[in-house]
């Protein structure tokens, strides 16, 4: 799929793998940035504190207790949609995960097992 293709964005590309340059996975988006109109998308959001946004809101609250509240660079980060370079399975990025600061997702440290009573 091409990047400037029309393309329903909810459907297609929340929850989709991202893999970087060398294949390597590197989190899932978790949101979009739409900016302009017709609007028009700018960036990935990815972290885990972005989830609770698309909860129900009665879930929102126990969400933000386990991953924590929005904090850019820390638990969210925005990758730029220039660095997408192909959607398939997956979406592939033209970069490294170190570059785009991601690639902690997969680490089993993660921030889900750190939060777990008995750790």
């Amino acid at each position: 799929m091409n990047r400037d293709e029309p393309l329903f964005i909810a459907h297609r590309l929340l929850d989709e793998q991202i893999l970087d340059s060398e294949g390597r996975r590197c989190g899932r988006v978790d949101d979009i940035e739409l900016r302009g109109s017709p609007p028009r998308v700018t960036a990935l959001l990815v972290g885990e504190g972005l989830y609770a946004r698309r909860l129900p809101r009665a879930l929102r609250r126990m969400a933000r207790r386990l991953s924590g509240p929005e904090r850019w660079g820390a638990n969210a980060l925005r990758v730029p949609w220039e660095e997408v370079d192909e959607i398939n399975a997956a979406v592939h990025l033209r970069g490294k995960a170190e570059e785009l600061g991601l690639g902690h997702g997969d680490d089993p440290e993660s921030w889900m097992v750190r939060r777990l009573p008995w750790n």
